[in-house]
């Protein structure tokens, strides 16, 4: 009788449990859902298996977390300053092992991520992060019950960061041959947004209505393609010129986007221009050196030497004083400067809506 009561007790408490966990969710609580490449992964390309894939060695991490932690920076990123403004703790990536609480959110970005699978077919690309995200979602419902976890989806946000590592793929493979047609142009931007309008709807299927996106950076102006192109000035015209044209897809996108799907509402932040002034004027913005990484080798430290075992790198003393970390990838103190501005700056760099108020929605 004892065994057969003690089984009972166990069987209502399993039953129970959900309910348990949705009842200690306040009710306006809203994940935040990350994808996007190596400027939001918080740590997910360390369980792929391939050494040196992930920022996982000496000198990532080491002025916030005094260690690698997985983040291509010396410190944070901008997820992890938006989950800590959201009042959320840092989010774990998808694939940490042993992850069973889904309610914060989960950060499913990777390093070299891309729009299109054939880019880069050996990352987690979106397409794979959204596989990711699908296969989380009956792990959420398992955890909280069905109607928690379908709040749950709709009041998050979920936010993009992805398609710069196509476009230096296409800059890379086209480097000894003509300047790309506008035409060719055209029809990769197309393809592009149009595997990101697919992720999209995938995820608004599953109840997401909170899109969050941060458009393409002023790639010319990265050390590394710099450094690629064999440009000597401060930023490359033509992948300027890439980056704005996907940029205006993008808006284009999301309006197209909020006319055919109920309740869909985006936010777009302007992170080319926020660091293109940043590259010019950085003295405004308490940077001394905007052009060179802190650490890396070559001209403007753009080969991506950093971190890597048998490599000769140098690393700058004070990286606060840097825009940029590596070749690719900007500073903590740079990090803390566009999640700001993200999480509740004015029209002028993140429209229609800033995070915050669409955290509040």
């Amino acid at each position: 009788m004892a065994n057969r009561a003690n089984t009972s007790t166990t069987l209502l408490l399993l039953f129970l449990s959900p309910l348990v966990c949705a009842a200690q969710i306040p009710h306006h609580h809203a994940p935040l859902f990350v994808f996007g490449d190596s400027l939001y992964d918080g740590g997910m390309t360390l369980y792929i298996g391939i050494k040196g894939a992930a920022a996982e060695f000496w000198p990532y991490g080491y002025t916030f977390f005094r260690k690698p932690a997985g983040r291509y920076s010396d410190g944070r990123l901008i997820p992890d300053f938006i989950a800590e403004y959201a009042g959320r703790p840092f989010l774990q990536p998808y694939l940490l092992p042993g992850l069973n609480n889904y309610t914060n959110g989960i950060n499913f970005a990777s390093a070299g991520a891309c729009a299109l699978v054939e880019t880069r077919p050996n990352t987690i690309n979106i397409k794979m992060q959204v596989d990711y995200f699908l296969d989380m979602v009956p792990k959420l419902k398992e955890q909280v019950g069905d109607e928690q976890a379908k709040k749950l989806l709709s009041k998050a946000v979920y936010l993009f960061n992805i398609g710069g590592n196509d476009y230096v793929e296409l800059l890379n493979k086209n480097l000894k041959k003509p300047p790309l047609s506008p035409s060719k142009k055209k029809n990769y931007i197309n393809l592009v947004i149009g595997n990101i309008t697919t992720h999209i709807k995938t995820i608004y299927n599953q109840g997401g209505r909170k899109f969050a996106f941060q458009n393409l950076g002023p790639i010319g102006c990265m050390p590394s393609l710099k450094y690629m192109l064999g440009f000597k000035g401060a930023c490359a015209q033509e992948p300027l010129e890439l980056a704005q044209q996907h940029n205006a897809a993008t808006l284009a996108l999301m309006k197209r986007l909020e006319k055919e799907l109920p309740g869909f509402k985006y936010s777009i932040y302007d992170f080319y221009s926020s660091l293109y002034v940043r590259v010019h004027h950085g003295d405004k913005y308490g940077f001394k050196e905007t052009k060179t990484a802190c650490c890396g080798s070559g001209r403007w430290h753009g080969d991506f030497t950093c971190q890597k075992p048998g490599q000769t790198f140098s690393v700058c003393s004070t990286p606060n004083e840097h825009l940029w970390f590596d070749a690719a990838h900007p500073t903590d103190k740079a990090n803390q400067q566009f999640s700001k501005e993200f999480w509740s700056g004015d029209i002028n760099v993140v429209a229609p809506y800033n995070l915050k108020t669409l955290f509040e929605m």
